[in-house]
């Protein structure tokens, strides 16, 4: 049995408690560089100079680094590719005034995007701003294939889907300024946050596969759901402040306990991270269940979720996509 680090519940919504080692990639800076690079190839937010600074400051390479210490540099870059495309598409269309308030429209554009990881793309190129995503979305698709078997594969395009669903929800709360329930929200957010797309990338990033059997297995689903409520409840405490200044925090663990338990915001934050401490103590419980009785690439895979929690901590601390925006910029 492999031994989990102990540690203490949060004492605040600044000090998480997360018992697994901080680590690092060394090849964060390169990865970081060359996803801005890759972005701006793609074009992916041509003539959105407000959200393009905002990704060149924030390190998204860095998350990729953080999370997935132990990778190779090719499939770091990889990784990073796929974290800026959330955050270019995140905040070109999802929180986008516009665009983000439109279900009809967004469901549209996100069934273009769905096709184009269709085993057998469309024909022809898609027009308008939509195209440069679905074909920047393709590319990474075709360059996770070249690395995942057929079963990783399917099982990847799975998550995207389910995350392009998750978007038309939001957008539809959005439209109709509601604020979704408690089980609603625990259910939908682990999606919407893309965070199981990032999970499915794991083994296929470290070079192992595992069994059928225990990947879709009810032990290794419970942890992935775990960590997708850990990754989702602690970027909605870091991003509360922010989304709030800006008019959009209705999609925010926080206030939706407000709202769930007619609390004050400060009790609200006391209840998420009670929350999200509990969640905590039942993701180490059930890793070491992993450690004991799994396979050794299940057992691999338990403790990459755990390092995925840290590093999603560690870069949550330092990034620059968390501040709260200035009066100007909070009114677009």
């Amino acid at each position: 049995m492999t031994d989990l680090p102990g540690g203490q519940p949060s004492s605040t919504p600044d000090d998480l408690w997360c018992p697994f080692p901080s680590l690092t990639n060394p090849h964060a800076e390169q990865a970081d560089q060359q996803s801005l690079a890759w972005l701006a190839r793609h074009g992916l937010l041509d003539g959105q100079l407000r959200q393009s600074a905002r990704i060149g400051r924030q390190r998204s390479g860095h998350l990729a680094a953080r999370t997935n210490p132990e990778v190779s540099a090719e499939m770091l870059r990889l990784l990073s590719d796929w974290y800026v495309w959330l955050f270019a598409f995140d905040d070109g269309y999802c929180e986008d005034r516009e665009r983000g308030s439109r279900p009809g429209p967004l469901a549209r554009t996100t069934a273009l995007l769905a096709r184009a990881i269709d085993p057998e793309p469309p024909g022809g190129e898609v027009s308008g701003p939509v195209g440069a995503y679905t074909t920047a979305l393709r590319e990474i698709r075709d360059r996770v294939a070249a690395q995942a078997s057929p079963s990783q594969l399917f099982r990847w395009e799975c998550t995207v889907r389910d995350y392009l669903s998750a978007q038309v929800w939001e957008a539809a709360n959005r439209e109709a300024g509601a604020v979704p329930g408690l089980s609603e929200y625990v259910a939908m957010r682990r999606h919407a946050g893309a965070t199981y797309t990032c999970l499915a990338l794991i083994d296929i990033a470290a070079g192992y596969e595992l069994p059928a059997a225990e990947a879709d297995g009810p032990t290794l689903r419970r942890l992935r759901d775990l960590t997708a409520n850990l990754v989702s409840w602690d970027n909605d405490l870091y991003s509360h402040a922010k989304e709030t200044a800006g008019g959009q925090g209705r999609h925010n663990l926080v206030e939706v306990l407000a709202r769930h338990h007619r609390c004050t915001p400060a009790e609200a934050r006391q209840a998420a991270v009670a929350m999200r401490d509990a969640e905590m103590r039942a993701f180490v419980e059930l890793s070491r269940t992993v450690h004991a009785n799994g396979s050794d690439a299940a057992s691999a895979y338990a403790r990459s979720l755990g390092l995925w929690l840290r590093g999603h901590i560690d870069w949550s601390r330092g990034t620059s996509r968390f501040d709260v925006p200035t009066a100007p910029e909070a009114r677009h």
